[in-house]
């Protein structure tokens, strides 16, 4: 597995997948901070500037969508991996341009870790 180094806010509600998606990217070398719904996922952001934040779509406290609205209106653009495991989640995902990525789950970690490297090299226009 390549090693990298950045920062990661990772938003998960499900105890398990977070706590695996949050051992394989420290393993690649990332920092990640991590929150197990939407609504702590945008109060970390006030103390915290990842390069990349990992957004599960269906979340409690503040949805994926939420999260993404309001992060359209901060003036740092961080690129946004989206995640879910429902299709209806993927399509608004899809439509919201502070997304640079889509992952259906279930996935590989092994394809986080991938497209977390390519989010963090991506310059926004």
């Amino acid at each position: 597995m390549t090693t990298t180094s950045g920062s990661v806010l990772l938003v998960e509600d499900d105890d398990a997948t977070r706590e695996l998606f949050t051992h394989a990217l420290q393993m690649a070398g990332w920092t990640v901070r991590s929150a197990g719904d939407g609504l702590s996922g945008l109060r970390m952001l006030d103390v915290f500037s990842p390069d990349v934040i990992v957004l599960d779509m269906r979340l409690p406290a503040a949805s994926g969508l939420q999260v993404l609205d309001t992060l359209r209106d901060r003036t740092r653009k961080t690129p946004v991996i989206a995640i879910s495991g429902y299709d209806d989640s993927l399509d608004a995902a899809r439509a919201h341009d502070a997304v640079l990525a889509i992952i259906r789950k279930p996935f590989d970690t092994g394809e986080l870790v991938r497209t977390v490297a390519k989010a963090k090299n991506y310059l926004p226009n």
